[in-house]
This record gives structure tokens, C-alpha cells and sequence, in this order.
């Protein structure tokens, strides 16, 4: 969610920029309006996750709509955000009746010489939101007619009337101190086929839709009541039927959507349970249709690397980077292991690793043509020739532990160890 939200800030961004060029305005600069933020902690994460809470608690059928959040928490969720955008740079500021908000986006391929600058403030509304001032590379913007070409904008790049829904999101914002209290009306946020428009954009082309996963969701499970896949020991019978399910739809729906449908089925079934709770929304079309039976075979037994764990990352990477983009999956994960720094005992590069696996499953099938696919799924004869050992990867390091070794998420050190597992999934049969 954290990255939907950030993700829909920087699309009306960017009809900012559209508005600016039609004016004629040189909005480029040679210096960053914003400084280079520290990289995000576990306690950012924390914040972030607090906000998102907020949100969802807020938009759930019997709240009120009130939702409260602060300068902190707001600053996590850009902190955050901003690694799914490479250089990007951002701050938020509460106080004096509004909220001001400042990015820096380096131009791709300048090396960091010519920035985008963009500062915005939002005063106290009831009402419809609007902005009171507006700047991109220091040149005033009529704050009015900016918003309504961001609205109309981001229909057109998202669909489902997205800068309507994102607009009337909030009906009213009161500041309170260092917080901001809205009332919110964003039920309809997760529904109409906004995330699914969000994530087919992601990867460039529509989210299959939602009777495509149903079948290969029924696939599976019928599978497994009648005995053709295992409910104990290895999880890798379940890959190679779902791949050879995803070969079999590809001639009808393609094989980007049938390999999304495939895996958004696998990961309902056997990824971790927040996603298969969200798979839903994600996907085009009706509802998923009612199960059509009580199913009584469960994979919960299932392992991977040896590991239960490891078996809901892989899968659920695979399934989210199917959907979007390897920034969104890889930063993902990232977050999953800070959050445990402070909940859960400690960051895991085995997770990573892991994680990392599944994603490069997705890349290296959805980059091959389909006539490939049967010589690549031949290669798949046992685990480790899809997801890494763990042998020798760091496991189980506290915040303390981890910010002696590695310093920062950021740091040569932590990139040189994401490398290493790099290195040894190009080393993975399937991939060579």
C-alpha cells in the first residue's frame, strides 16, 4: 500500500511536469531542492506501517472515517517510497495550517547533473482537496489548474477514474499540531480495479482477471485433494505444476497473464497470507468466485530450502513481481526483514535470499518467449536449481548486529552481499 500511495503521488507529479512544458517553462535544475534522507530503518518501517493501519482502519465499512497521522510517519512513508524510485528524495512538513511537501527526481542518465524540483503545500480543507501553492524548478504554477490536469492525468494513465477516486479520497484535513486529521472516504480504493490498473501499469500491459486465477486456483486445489501433489516434504512439485499449468493457458490468454494468473493462484494457496488477502483486488473482472467445495488438503507442511518460511517468500515474490516491477518486489522484502529487526528476532538475507529466487523465476520466464518455456521447466529437477542455498548467507541479525556489519541498507557492504546472493542465483541451473 505504501508504495501504491507513493506511486500515485509521483503520477500527478508528473502531470505537474506535463503542465510546466506546455507553459514553455525550463523547470530542470543543477542542484537537488531536497537533501539526500538517510536510508530507511526498522523504526521507519515501523512508522510506516502504523500509517498504513491508519489508512485501512479508516476505510474499513463500520469506521468513521477519521484518520490521524504525523510529520514522523509521514517522512517514513517517503523515506520508504523512495527506494522504488532510484535517487529520489523527498521531505514532508506539518504546521502553520498545512502540509508542505518537497521531491527531488534526478533526470535518468545525467548522472545526478539536472534535477526535478517540485514543492507543493496543502492547507486545512472540508471539502474537495486542493493545493495552495505550487513550484516545479522554482517557477510558480497556478496551484487550480495543475491539480485538475494531475486529476485528469491520472485517469488516463491508471484508469478507473483513479485522480477522481485519489481526490475525493479526503473529504476534509484539520492540522493539529504536528499531526494531520482527515476524514476519509477511500473504501473504493482497493476496489474497481485500481490496484489491478496500478500494478498493470507497473508492468505495462492489464492484471488478468479474476476467473483466469480462479481456474488455476481450482487446478491446484483439486490436485491436492486428489493426491497428485505432496502436503508434505518438497515444495517443488507445486512450481513445476503450476509453470506447466501456466504453459498449458498461455495459448489462450498469453503468457504474461497466464504465468501472473498461475502464480497470483500459487501464492493464494501456499504464499504468505497477507497476500493471498489482497490477491483479489489486484485482479480485473468480478469477485473470486466462492470456493466450490471445502477443501481439505493444505500445504501448510510444505518446505522449501527446508524451510516453511522460505517457501511463502519465494512464492510470494514471484507472484509480486509478476504483477509490477523487480524495484517493488526486491524493496518489499527489504521492508519485511527491517520490520523484523524490531518484531521478529532479526534481518534475514536468507528471506532475501529467497525472495530474490522467486523474482528471478518470474524475469527469466516472463522474458522468454513460449515456445521456450518446456526447455526451462526441464531444467527445474530439484530445489536447487531454482531458490539458492542458504549456506554461508547471514541469518538472524538484530539492529544491532546488523548496523555493525552492515551499517545502513544503503551501505557497499549490505550491496555487496545482495550481490553475492546475485551471483549465486546466475549460477542456478535454471538460469545459466
Amino acid at each position: 500500500m505504501i508504495a501504491r500511495l507513493f506511486r500515485i503521488a509521483l503520477a500527478l507529479v508528473a502531470l505537474l511536469v506535463v503542465v510546466a512544458a506546455a507553459l514553455g517553462v525550463v523547470f530542470l535544475e543543477t542542484a537537488p531542492l531536497v537533501a539526500r534522507a538517510a536510508p530507511p530503518t526498522a523504526q521507519d518501517v515501523t512508522e510506516a506501517r502504523r500509517f498504513v493501519r491508519g489508512v485501512r482502519g479508516a476505510i474499513q465499512a463500520d469506521a468513521d472515517g477519521g484518520f490521524a497521522t504525523t510529520e514522523s510517519e509521514l517522512d517514513s512513508v517517503v523515506r520508504l517510497g523512495a527506494r522504488f524510485v532510484p535517487g529520489f528524495r523527498g521531505e514532508v512538513a506539518i504546521g502553520e495550517g498545512r502540509v508542505t511537501g518537497a521531491a527531488s527526481i534526478p533526470v535518468p542518465g545525467a548522472g545526478e547533473r539536472l534535477w526535478l524540483n517540485l514543492r507543493a503545500a496543502a492547507p486545512a480543507f472540508e471539502g474537495r482537496f486542493r493545493l495552495s501553492s505550487v513550484e516545479v524548478g522554482g517557477v510558480p504554477l497556478p496551484p487550480g489548474p495543475t491539480l485538475e490536469a494531475g486529476r485528469i492525468g491520472a485517469n488516463l494513465l491508471f484508469g478507473d477514474r483513479l485522480g477522481d477516486t485519489v481526490l475525493d479520497a479526503a473529504q476534509a484535513m484539520r492540522i493539529e499540531g504536528d499531526a494531520a486529521v482527515f476524514d476519509l472516504a477511500i473504501d473504493q480504493l482497493g476496489q474497481n480495479g485500481v490496484m489491478r490498473g496500478l500494478f498493470g501499469a507497473l508492468r505495462g500491459e492489464e492484471m488478468p482477471v479474476a476467473a483466469e486465477v480462479d481456474r488455476y486456483h481450482r487446478l491446484l486445489r483439486e490436485a491436492m485433494e486428489a493426491g497428485a501433489l505432496p502436503l508434505e516434504g518438497s515444495y517443488l512439485p507445486y512450481l513445476v505444476f503450476t509453470l506447466k499449468a501456466a504453459q498449458e493457458g498461455a495459448r489462450e490468454h498469453g503468457p504474461a497473464n497466464a504465468y501472473t494468473a498461475a502464480f497470483f493462484a500459487l501464492a493464494r494457496t501456499c504464499g504468505a497470507k497477507d497476500f493471498a488477502m489482497v490477491v483479489g483486488s489486484l485482479m480485473g473482472g468480478d469477485a473470486p468466485a466462492p470456493e466450490p467445495r471445502a477443501w481439505t488438503a493444505r500445504c501448510d507442511a510444505l518446505t522449501f530450502n527446508g524451510r516453511i518460511d522460505s517457501r511463502r517468500h519465494f512464492t510470494t515474490a514471484a507472484a509480486i513481481q509478476a504483477a509490477s516491477n523487480r524495484g517493488f518486489a526486491v524493496s518489499v522484502g527489504e521492508f519485511k526483514e527491517l520490520y523484523d529487526t524490531v518484531k521478529a528476532g532479526g534481518f534475514d538475507f536468507t528471506d532475501i535470499a529467497a525472495n530474490n529466487s522467486g523474482i528471478r523465476l518470474s524475469n527469466t520466464f516472463m522474458a522468454a518467449p513460449l515456445e521456450a518455456w518446456p526447455e526451462l521447466i526441464a531444467r527445474i529437477e530439484a530445489e536447487g536449481d531454482v531458490i539458492v542455498s542458504f549456506e554461508g548467507v547471514p541469518r538472524i541479525l538484530s539492529g544491532e548486529a546488523f548496523r555493525a556489519r552492515y551499517g545502513e541498507i544503503d551501505s557497499p557492504a549490505y550491496r555487496a552481499e545482495l550481490a553475492r546472493i546475485e551471483a549465486r542465483i546466475d549460477a542456478l541451473p535454471l538460469h545459466r
